[in-house]
């Protein structure tokens, strides 16, 4: 849609008593506060070419581009096969809506940060000397819970024959790896056990929940969802199909902030001075200093982790596939790469995608003129 152009007036008045010369022209100069905030140039005014010509050398051949701020869309580009409006496979991209959701529902009041899940996972230990009782929903959504089984390691998560509720109290019951709060480790089990808690906390589906909270309210269309084929027991941190352009009305709404009362603490860093010990190879292979949030990457420039990159955050959630969102705060704008790579074509989809992600952000700011 295109963006509206608003037309600005300059206000005057004339004053002065009726006498036998003309009255003085009074203008009244607004101060700096009073000045009317420009609106931001429309979108066919931003040069985006040179993150065409960037996207068009991207070793991937199917793949679209988004770019926009809270108003909407700003640039699109769909090259080979792929379109914005194409269901795909975002895997780890699932990650950050899992997140959100939970944190609307502590705004919700239905939990806190600091519930232990066992409040709402019936089955739970709660004995204070069995480290399971310490788990928190913050624990889970920052992958600091000690449960740290990892996608490649074999698992009920994603298992049709297992139910949700059984696939997690096998986790419980196989014991913590590590002391909860203890150090951060990238893993599958951390959203299971974080799904459980929301769907019992809510009674619902988590798809139920999703579309209740968010994802109607941003006009989501129904493409965004689970997976079909695993029950109520899809792997909960990588199992969510969307669309470019469905994930884009999120990125929106995040950047907006219009759909929080607390946007700063969902944005916080969770990992703090925590051991790293388990991190994805797209990460580690693109020697990242990046830290992990609420369900998101919060990614940093320097070769280590510093104030800076909380200040001025840019947060992220690549999937497998190369599905690829990130929302720049402080240069307000998101942008989402879509694509949907196998993983036996030699190369690694996340890596490529993340790659790609941080070769466009400068060509976006400057095109952007921000």
């Amino acid at each position: 849609m295109p963006l509206m152009v608003f037309a600005f007036m300059i206000l005057t008045a004339c004053g002065g008593e009726p006498s036998a010369s003309p009255p003085p022209i009074v203008v009244n100069i607004p101060s700096a506060t009073q000045l009317p905030t420009p609106s931001p140039p429309p979108a066919a005014s931003f040069d985006f070419s040179a993150v065409r010509a960037r996207i068009d050398q991207f070793t991937v051949n199917d793949v679209a581009v988004l770019v926009g701020d809270e108003r909407g869309v700003l640039f699109r580009y769909e090259r080979g096969s792929m379109t914005a409006n194409r269901p795909v496979f975002i895997a780890s991209a699932s990650k950050l809506l899992m997140g959100l959701t939970a944190w609307l529902l502590i705004e919700d009041g239905v939990f806190s940060a600091s519930t232990p899940v066992n409040t709402h996972i019936d089955f739970w230990r709660r004995d204070p000397s069995d480290p399971r009782s310490q788990v928190t929903i913050e624990q889970v959504f920052a992958f600091t819970s000690g449960f740290n089984g990892t996608a490649e390691q074999q698992s009920c998560i994603g298992n049709a024959s297992y139910s949700l509720r059984r696939c997690v109290q096998e986790i419980h019951d196989g014991g913590t790896d590590t002391p909860p709060n203890d150090s951060f480790n990238y893993g599958s089990e951390h959203m299971q056990i974080a799904a459980l808690a929301m769907i019992a906390a809510r009674n619902r589906s988590m798809d139920g929940i999703m579309r209740e909270r968010f994802l109607d309210r941003l006009g989501v269309s129904n493409e965004t969802r689970s997976t079909i084929g695993s029950g109520d027991n899809p792997n909960y941190g990588g199992a969510l199909r969307s669309t470019g352009e469905d994930y884009a009305k999120v990125l929106a709404a995040i950047l907006k902030g219009d759909i929080f009362r607390d946007r700063s603490g969902f944005l916080l860093d969770r990992v703090g001075t925590r051991p790293m010990r388990t991190v994805p190879p797209a990460i580690s292979q693109n020697r990242l200093a990046w830290r992990y949030g609420w369900g998101f990457w919060k990614e940093c420039s320097a070769p280590t982790y510093s104030i800076v990159c909380n200040e001025r955050p840019v947060i992220s959630s690549a999937g497998a596939f190369g599905f690829t969102p990130w929302i720049d705060f402080d240069r307000g704008y998101w942008a989402v790469i879509v694509t949907e790579e196998p993983l036996n074509r030699g190369f690694d989809p996340a890596q490529l995608s993340i790659a790609l992600e941080l070769q466009l952000q400068p060509l976006i700011t400057s095109a952007l003129r921000r």
